[in-house]
């Protein structure tokens, strides 16, 4: 089976009036003849487009099309009315997200993902939690203080991923995994070298207690991330992490064409 790998498409942010990268994403899994799709989250700042663009693109294809949900997609900014809370459960009505449990794919290999949320772990020690809690530094702030209502305290939030996760591995040592979560598990994808800016702020890049967890568990051969906007990878014991992420259309390596840069984006591996 041919796996395809992308995250951080944002094809409303990067639209151009054509939905080219939905169409750019269709098409490269069609010429590189992809089995399956895995999408790591930032689908599109409004759940809706979100929804629609993961049917379209099973639609399309007639692949399936894993993903899990980003932190842009349960923004509450075109849905003021709703929490993060009630979008992420929304978006649950998809069958194809992992939020709703493992996914086999075959005998032997299971997809276990969520969003995950970050606990501060990656940011600076010289700043407390209530420094962190209001998600801004200078005069830049980070809109998931705005624009991402749960229920629960930041920490807390990513706790109630972290224990999700835990318990799915735990009840699936019997396959090999590929493990998937929106926000990294390794220090290694945040910002490297950082400014005193991003000191501060990748302490909203995720959580080492991902990556520990992954690091536990034998049989996780691949642990996908997004989130960062970075394509990298690296091996870890027995796991190679993979972030790949498309990215807003000026971070693009090729230049502006959908096509070219999704091509070139596109991670695979074969199980």
């Amino acid at each position: 089976m041919k796996i395809g790998i992308l995250s951080d498409i944002h094809v409303d942010l990067n639209d151009t009036g054509r939905d080219d990268v939905t169409t750019a994403i269709c098409q490269t899994i069609e010429k590189q003849n992809i089995d399956l799709f895995i999408c790591a989250g930032d689908v599109a700042d409004d759940f809706k487009r979100t929804a629609r663009t993961i049917r379209e693109i099973r639609a399309r294809t007639g692949r399936r099309c894993l993903f899990v949900p980003g932190n842009h997609d349960i923004w509450v900014e075109y849905h003021p009315g709703m929490s993060s809370v009630q979008i992420y459960d929304t978006l649950g009505e998809l069958p194809d997200n992992l939020s709703n449990g493992p996914i086999p794919l075959t005998e032997d290999w299971v997809v276990i993902g969520d969003l995950g949320w970050y606990d501060y772990s990656f940011g600076g020690v010289e700043y407390s939690k209530q420094e962190f809690d209001r998600m801004q530094f200078g005069d830049r702030v980070w809109q998931d203080g705005i624009k991402a209502v749960w229920n629960r305290d930041t920490v807390e939030q990513h706790r109630h991923f972290y224990e999700k996760l835990k318990t799915q591995l735990e009840e699936h040592t019997d396959k090999q995994v590929i493990f998937v979560t929106h926000v990294l598990p390794i220090r290694e994808f945040t910002v490297p070298q950082p400014t005193e800016e991003w000191n501060y702020l990748n302490a909203f890049l995720g959580s080492k207690e991902y990556g520990e967890l992954v690091g536990r568990h034998r049989n996780v051969k691949y642990a996908i991330s997004g989130h960062v906007h970075y394509r990298k990878s690296r091996r870890i014991g027995q796991t190679e992490h993979i972030c790949n992420c498309l990215g807003y259309v000026d971070q693009w390596k090729t230049g502006s064409d959908p096509l070219v840069e999704v091509s070139a984006a596109m991670r695979t591996i074969q199980i």
